[in-house]
Formats: structure tokens, C-alpha cells, sequence
């Protein structure tokens, strides 16, 4: 009797599971929202000359030809994602990702942190944009954005600084991420508190190792290069772990977590938007580049400097949000050519190029005479009189040929 009546039970239970899934799955769809994408850029008004050299950074905003096109790619987000992760508040992750919701594609690109940019102060690395702006009070975002459109054509739809912290507790959230370490990595810092040490070989990484492996740097040959690529392989791998699972784990958590604990212009439901359409990406479909360029020295300190023409071709396959293709006028970018570096707008302080001599001491001061050297002393004319010699006196005529008196008197 009563398996009879449990029988009867279970369906209804079964149906009434169900169907307070469903609802949850349809409110959640139903509160989860795309973000508002960018608007068109306002056109760039005529240029102005560059302003002399400073120590200050310039606030004159980017400055390019700016025909924005006239039509959007359907289902297309941009977003622009910043890390700090090397303890002194420069931007050293920086990536431009972008979602396709309707070919259920991620592609994110990096851009180095060393990458030579369009402004005229005395360091001119990306990483350097954030936090020079911050320290003189104004929104180190908005000038970053500044930048990242002038290195792509357009203003991302949104942003999110996020906290290296932030990122080992998401992944404990998560329970872990399952990474092969393709190297031992080991490297201590007192100064930052810093210390990794994580063998090489299939791992269960915790919040905190994996805060190291995306910080880790200082074994690799190419430098920052190579702290990007494995930065790609453990998103990879984190991207394929949870894909495969077919769900993230503490979902509700980790949205809460990422809202609460980003500078974004992302609100929560915006968040749970962009999570729920990667759980639709296959693995195979998110991929993970690094803008083309090539290593320079200037001045003394390491740039990387942006590969114009390899950089239009991945950007407009992988990364353009618009119906038309970007060129080479829509951007504001530094590059090398001929010997030479060159600029698609305005090149920004060119005296920064000048390759100086052994006594080049930096631009002259308008107005001020530079300092003459002392005239050198003359040298003494050199002596051509004949050396003077001495000779002993003659032998007497009076001595006999074979006397030995004249040789006796030639000795005295």
C-alpha cells in the first residue's frame, strides 16, 4: 500500500521538480542582461601640434580620423578586462576579449604590458596608463580606454579592473582548477610577499597557486611574452574544465563575488549574462591571441612595439564589432618602418625618438644658450734643432807616428 502511494507521489514530486527548475532557469534568464554597447565615437577634431616635452603626463586625448562605421555586428560584446598583479599598481594584464553570442565564439586578445603607446611622457609603456593618471586624481579607466582605441578603432563596450586577489578566490569558488604546469616554477619577493613555488606536471591548483602562476615571470626566455602565454593556457584550461562540466559551480557566489569586488561598469546582471553564454562556447571556439609585435629598446627601457599590418589582420578577423573593416587611419599607433618610427596620426613628443649622441643630455630649454665647451690649449711647436755633440781634441802634430803621446793627449 505504501509503495503504491509512493508511486503516486513521485511523478508529481518529479513534475513539481521540474518545474521549479524551470522557473528558476527562466527568471534567471529573464534577470540576466546584455550589456549596452558603445556608442560611435565622436570625430576627432583637427589636430594639434605636439606639446614640448614634460615630466607631466598630458591629458590631450587621443587624437585620430574617426569615420566611425555606420554598422554593428548582431550578438557582438567587446569587453576590455585589466589586471594589477605585480604588487606596484601597474596594469601588467590587459586584455581585450570579445563574445559572439550568435556563433558562440570568445576570442581574447593580450596586449603586453611593455607595448609602446602615443603619448608624450617619459615612459610610454600601456602598463604605465592606468595608475599616472590615477595619481593626479582622474579616472585611470577612461584614459586606458583612450589608448585601447587607439590601438583597435573603437571604445569597448565595457570594462572590469579586477584584483589579482579576486582571481584566487573565484577559482576557490570554483573548487580548483585542474592545470598541467609546464615548468617548475619557483621565485620568492619579500617586498611584495610573494613566494611561488609549483612543481611542473598535472596539478589541482587552488586559489592561491594559481595567483601564481598567473604572476610568475622571471623564467621565462621572452620575458613578459612568456608570462602571457601561460596566462593562456590556464584560462584555456579553466574555459574547457567548466565548459566540460557543462556548469560553474556556485554560480550565484561567484556573480556576487565579481560585482562586488571589481572597478566595472558591468552591474551583476550583466555578469551573469556574459558567464552563462561562455557556458555555450565549445572549448574549441575560444581563443586567446597576442597583438603582433616585435621587441625595441628606447632610451634604455624594453618596449614592445605593435606589428601594424599582422595587428589590422587579426583585428578586423577576430576582434572588429563593426559591419566594415578598420584601416590603418582609425588607429593611433606607433610602429617601425624603414629605420625609423612612424605613427598612423600624430606622432606625440618626436624628440622621444631622437637617437642621441655620447653628449646628448635631452631636449634644450627654449631660450637658453647651451654651454660652450673650454678652447683647448695650444700644443708646443715642436723643436727642429740638430743635437749638439762633442768631440775630443786632435792629436799634436809635434808627436812622433809611432809615439803613443797623441793618444795619451786625446784622452785628457
Amino acid at each position: 500500500m505504501k509503495r503504491k502511494k509512493w508511486l503516486r507521489i513521485l511523478p508529481a514530486a518529479l513534475c513539481a521538480g521540474l518545474l521549479t527548475a524551470a522557473v528558476g532557469v527562466s527568471a534567471y534568464r529573464a534577470w540576466e542582461q546584455p550589456p549596452v554597447t558603445a556608442a560611435p565615437a565622436p570625430t576627432a577634431g583637427p589636430a594639434r601640434p605636439s606639446p614640448a616635452p614634460s615630466a607631466a603626463v598630458s591629458s590631450a586625448p587621443i587624437q585620430m580620423r574617426q569615420t566611425w562605421p555606420a554598422g554593428r555586428k548582431e550578438g557582438v560584446y567587446t569587453i576590455l578586462l585589466v589586471g594589477n598583479d605585480d604588487g606596484n599598481y601597474n596594469t601588467d594584464t590587459i586584455m581585450l576579449g570579445r563574445l559572439d553570442t550568435k556563433e558562440h565564439r570568445l576570442d581574447f586578445v593580450s596586449i603586453p604590458r611593455d607595448t609602446l603607446v602615443n603619448w608624450d611622457w617619459e615612459i610610454r609603456k600601456i602598463n604605465a596608463v592606468y595608475w599616472s593618471y590615477q595619481l593626479q586624481g582622474e579616472a585611470g579607466i577612461d584614459r586606458l580606454k583612450e589608448q585601447v582605441r587607439g590601438l583597435t578603432g573603437f571604445e569597448p563596450d565595457c570594462y572590469a579592473v579586477v584584483d589579482i586577489n579576486v582571481v584566487a578566490e573565484a577559482v576557490d569558488l570554483l573548487g580548483g582548477v585542474d592545470f598541467d604546469v609546464p615548468m617548475d616554477l619557483n621565485y620568492d619577493d619579500d617586498s611584495q610577499d610573494l613566494h611561488i613555488h609549483i612543481a611542473a606536471g598535472p596539478q589541482h591548483l587552488d586559489g592561491s597557486q594559481a595567483m601564481g602562476v598567473c604572476r610568475y615571470r622571471s623564467g621565462y626566455l621572452n620575458g613578459d611574452l612568456g608570462r602571457i602565454d601561460m596566462q593562456h593556457q590556464f584560462l584555456s584550461a579553466c574555459a574547457e574544465q567548466f565548459i566540460r562540466l557543462g556548469s560553474i559551480p556556485n554560480l550565484p557566489k561567484l556573480t556576487e563575488l565579481l560585482s562586488q569586488n571589481m572597478d566595472t561598469d558591468l552591474t551583476a546582471a550583466n555578469i551573469a549574462f556574459f558567464l552563462r553564454q561562455a557556458l555555450l562556447c565549445r572549448g574549441e571556439e575560444i581563443h586567446f591571441y597576442t597583438v603582433p609585435n616585435t621587441d625595441d629598446t628606447i632610451r634604455g627601457l624594453s618596449y614592445t612595439v605593435v606589428e601594424l599590418a599582422d595587428w589590422l589582420t587579426l583585428l578586423n578577423d577576430c576582434f572588429n564589432p563593426y559591419t566594415e573593416p578598420i584601416t590603418a587611419e582609425d588607429l593611433e599607433i606607433v610602429y617601425r618602418q624603414d629605420g625609423g618610427y612612424r605613427c598612423t596620426a600624430e606622432l606625440k613628443g618626436a624628440w622621444y625618438f631622437y637617437v642621441p649622441s655620447p653628449a646628448y643630455t635631452g631636449p634644450e630649454t627654449a631660450g637658453e644658450e647651451p654651454e660652450s665647451a673650454p678652447a683647448p690649449e695650444p700644443e708646443p711647436a715642436p723643436d727642429f734643432s740638430l743635437p749638439v755633440f762633442t768631440f775630443p781634441p786632435l792629436p799634436s802634430p809635434d808627436a812622433a807616428p809611432d809615439s803613443l803621446e797623441w793618444l795619451t793627449a786625446a784622452e785628457k
